[in-house]
């Protein structure tokens, strides 16, 4: 009998130890299911994991057990696209950031060859002694190459956006096959992928072209929004020894809201780089964007206060290349439970500045838009990319925006957004596919007729649609 009770106590403790062992094991796969988000954070999902490998192997290996568990694959690097197109729920996200190594620079023309999670600011720190610079980045250096490249990104520079700056690129296929992707070898691939939001690939490594780490004399007018064109077409177009040039206008409310305008160029000069604290610079903008970002009164400050010293006319600093592509972004770190910031940027021909101006002034007035930024920048024309928005030589319209994250706060956001949408559809205009999803089926394909030939193309080299992301699902496949 004590043998009996003795065995039933075994037996029951190693039930237990099981059911106990099977609830943590348990445990532990769900724990794989990870909170998402982007900067926006206005597209939270669960994600059955994110990864990250360091050399093209391991990302292979990724891809095939994503395969093998019937899961699909979303590519990430900074996350800093707005509309949920580095995740998608249940997928495995490959954290691109430690795939970031320099594979070799040649100085005598000008070209790096990295791997596509390094940041632009890395980059910038390797070539700085070899008085190189970046041709083409955003205007923060905080990103990786893949996601500009995947963004086909664009700067202040007189260049066009990046893909003007990329040579080539190795792409891993979803099929685990690795290929050569050019102008001249798979050039449909090239015109896909940059600009394609990572639907086609994982960009690996990528040849881009550099230039010399020039100096510069930073110089600053003040006027009328209806005299701009005109400035920029006489002091600006063709002048061989301007290299970068963008416009604010006034956010503060009053007479010269959206009407008074800040220009500011660079020009190539002899002198020598002075001295300039960037950290004391950041942070007074960080203060007084905080205010802005709650008060009039602090918008009317920091455009005062931006005019008089920022950007003042007496404020001609001479800056190295390297230097002025160097602006770090933590003036812009913002987080609150009610509202969040975002950006939207609308694609106008140049003739049509001052009638998307005006009309602009008149939504984000009726709509009482908290708008805390507006800068203006010049892109040229360049069709590379399948999915372009610089059609036409064009001035971008890059709005800040404080929006509220509740679910009214969204539907007013849609709302308004389609409103700046048909705005720049009625000025021949487009917008940047790189935010938020707010708008329609038919606003995207007005601004994009190519749109629906570039899923079609994405089935002919994903077939089984392993590469997926929350811009894909919501354009391409719901259709609402």
């Amino acid at each position: 009998m004590r043998l009996v009770k003795t065995t039933l106590i075994i037996i029951s403790t190693m039930l237990y130890i099981g059911l106990f062992w099977l609830s943590v094991n348990q445990h532990e796969i769900n724990s794989k299911s990870v909170l998402i988000n982007d900067v926006s954070r206005l597209y939270p999902v669960y994600v059955a994991e994110i990864v990250k490998h360091d050399q093209v192997a391991g990302l292979q290996e990724a891809l095939l057990a994503a395969q093998n568990n019937n899961l699909k694959v979303s590519i990430a690097g900074s996350r800093h696209t707005q509309g949920g197109h580095t995740y998608y729920e249940d997928a495995v996200v490959l954290d691109m950031t430690e795939f970031n190594e320099i594979i070799s620079l040649d100085q005598e023309n000008k070209i790096i060859t990295v791997q596509s999670g390094i940041t632009w600011k890395e980059i910038q720190e390797y070539i700085d002694p070899y008085n190189l610079s970046v041709k083409v980045m955003q205007a923060y250096n905080i990103f990786t190459v893949g996601g500009s490249i995947s963004v086909n990104a664009h700067g202040d520079t007189t260049y066009g956006p990046i893909v003007e700056t990329v040579m080539a690129f190795r792409l891993l296929l979803a099929d685990g096959t690795i290929v050569n992707v050019s102008r001249t070898e798979n050039a449909e691939l090239f015109s896909l992928v940059i600009g394609g939001y990572g639907l086609f690939g994982v960009i690996l490594e990528i040849d881009l072209e550099l230039t010399d780490n020039e100096v510069y004399e930073k110089k600053t007018v003040i006027m009328d929004y209806q005299e701009y064109l005109a400035y920029y077409s006489t002091n600006i177009v063709g002048r061989a020894n301007v290299i970068n040039s963008f416009a604010r206008l006034s956010v503060a409310p009053g007479e010269n809201y959206l009407t008074e305008l800040s220009a500011t160029t660079y020009y190539k000069t002899d002198q020598e780089e002075g001295d300039f604290d960037i950290r004391n610079a950041q942070a007074i903008a960080k203060l007084f964007f905080g205010l802005a970002r709650k008060y009039d009164w602090g918008k009317q400050l920091r455009w005062y206060l931006q005019g008089q010293f920022l950007e003042s006319p007496e404020n001609n600093e001479i800056v190295a290349r390297n230097t002025m592509m160097s602006s770090p972004s933590t003036f812009l770190e913002y987080y609150s439970s009610r509202d969040t910031d975002i950006l939207q940027e609308y694609f106008i021909p140049m003739e049509n500045f001052v009638a998307f101006s005006d009309g602009l002034k008149i939504i984000m007035e009726s709509e009482n838009i908290n708008l805390l930024s507006v800068t203006i920048r010049h892109v040229p024309r360049n069709e590379e990319a399948y999915l372009s928005y610089g059609r036409e030589e064009s001035f971008a319209f890059v709005l800040y925006i404080n929006q509220k994250i509740s679910e009214e706060g969204i539907k007013d956001a849609e709302k308004w957004t389609q409103q700046l949408v048909d705005l720049a559809l009625e000025n021949n205009g487009t917008y940047y596919l790189a935010y938020q999803l707010y708008p329609s089926q038919a606003q995207i394909r007005l601004a994009y007729p190519k749109l629906d030939k570039f899923f079609d193309l994405k089935k002919v080299y994903d077939p089984n649609i392993l590469f997926m992301n929350m811009f894909y699902e919501h354009y391409a496949l719901t259709g609402e």
